[in-house]
């Protein structure tokens, strides 16, 4: 199968440069874009001052027209810019905004008379120094804090630019209903003082026990990712600290990262591989792996180049394919690739059981090179009821403030 290499159907410019964006998971033909500007002023060669500030924008995609159009009255202009942006895993209104003046921001999106509309709920310096950027922003999933009754405490991780992790949760049923004063931190901090790029949760059934634990992972700019198990044995898991649960944390010291780790992707499988989690990673260096995060320093179980310095990943599809052999599970990522423009890849696992750690193989099906600066942003449209395998891609990229509309297939 040829790697497939689509043309824009569409580019439009942004007034500052694109970090971030998303789709309205309630609303999926807008679009949320955070942009990041840096001024500097200078005497000859010498900055002697710099100020960051950013945009919220909402834009539309009229899948019709295939353009893309900025809703002027929905911005939301900044004193700082934005880092990250993340919409809520369940609550499917709410997101929140990393900053780079170290601050979380909580919004939710309301039904208009003519479109979305922004509300500002919430915003707290998160760290205490304010110019230790927020980096990420990492909604936990459900059970990852689970209370007694069966409810899903709420809460969410941010990473920093000293390489600083923390954690906020609330006891509140609803974190909108709650205000900063509510909000419970524990903080890790790594080996490095460093940026922290990436925080990626997940929970997930152990093999040997059938006990749910939860993960947190963690990528440094130094190349370490690390890796930390909470336990949920306790009678009040949501009385009990994160530091009480922590069963152990472990550091691979970046023997398999050559360069920072900016991406950390747990696969959606829902137990443990030889009681390890299994993740795609991205890094500087320019290649995805596959990792299993396995005790003392992990192993990498398959690598591709994709040129660039991988920045983010998404999730597109998830299937199993079952035959007289052996399983096989096809994962669909969009990869955004930095100076290298974006791709769609497959990951593909053939496994014997649940708990075989099985081959791996990872291949292109698509790349877009049209971008002229860092792709830092990407996201996916996907038509309901549409069956044919097409997805819509709108990606960015920074210095020439740019938003490309392109088609591809993935079936």
């Amino acid at each position: 199968m040829e790697t497939q290499c689509p043309s824009s159907l569409f580019t439009a410019y942004l007034s500052q440069p694109p970090s971030c964006l998303q789709f309205l998971p309630s609303d999926p033909e807008y679009l949320v874009i955070g942009t990041y500007l840096l001024s500097e002023d200078k005497e000859g060669d010498a900055v002697i001052a710099q100020k960051k500030t950013g945009s919220l924008q909402l834009w539309y995609l009229d899948i019709k027209q295939k353009t893309l159009v900025q809703i002027n009255d929905a911005r939301i202009d900044l004193p700082y810019a934005v880092f990250d942006l993340k919409f809520h895993p369940w609550k499917k209104h709410l997101f929140g905004v990393a900053g780079s003046n170290g601050s979380v921001s909580l919004y939710s999106i309301s039904s208009g008379a003519e479109h979305p509309e922004f509300k500002l709920l919430w915003k707290f310096d998160a760290h205490e120094t304010p110019d230790k950027g927020a980096l990420f922003l990492a909604w936990t999933p459900r059970s990852w804090l689970p209370r007694s009754g069966g409810e899903d405490e709420d809460g969410f991780a941010v990473t920093f630019a000293d390489g600083r992790t923390s954690m906020f949760t609330t006891q509140q049923r609803s974190i909108e209903a709650s205000s900063p004063d509510d909000l419970q931190q524990t903080s890790f901090t790594s080996r490095e003082r460093i940026e922290t790029w990436f925080v990626a949760l997940e929970s997930y059934t152990a093999t040997v026990d059938g006990e749910r634990t939860s993960y947190m992972f963690t990528g440094n700019d130094f190349g370490a990712l690390q890796t930390r198990r909470f336990s949920h044995q306790f009678q009040d898991v949501s009385d009990t600290s994160l530091e009480e649960r922590q069963i152990f944390v472990l550091d691979d010291q970046a023997r398999h990262h050559t360069a920072g780790v900016t991406s950390i992707f747990p696969l959606p499988i829902s137990c443990l591989v030889r009681d390890s989690p299994i993740l795609l990673t991205g890094s500087y260096d320019e290649y995805l792996r596959v990792y299993h995060a396995t005790p003392p320093r992990g192993k990498i179980l398959a690598e591709h180049r994709l040129g660039g310095g991988m920045w983010r990943l998404n999730l597109l599809s998830s299937r199993v394919v079952s035959d007289s052999g052996p399983t096989e599970t096809r994962f669909v990522v969009l990869a955004s690739c930095m100076h290298a423009g974006t791709r769609v890849v497959e990951i593909i696992w053939r496994s014997a059981t649940t708990d075989d750690i099985g081959e791996w193989t990872i291949r292109v099906l698509a790349q877009f090179t049209e971008h002229e600066s860092m792709n830092y942003a990407s996201d996916v449209y996907q038509p309901q009821g549409q069956e044919d395998g097409s997805i819509f891609v709108v990606s960015s990229s920074f210095y020439d403030k740019r938003l490309c509309l392109w088609r591809v297939e993935i079936a």
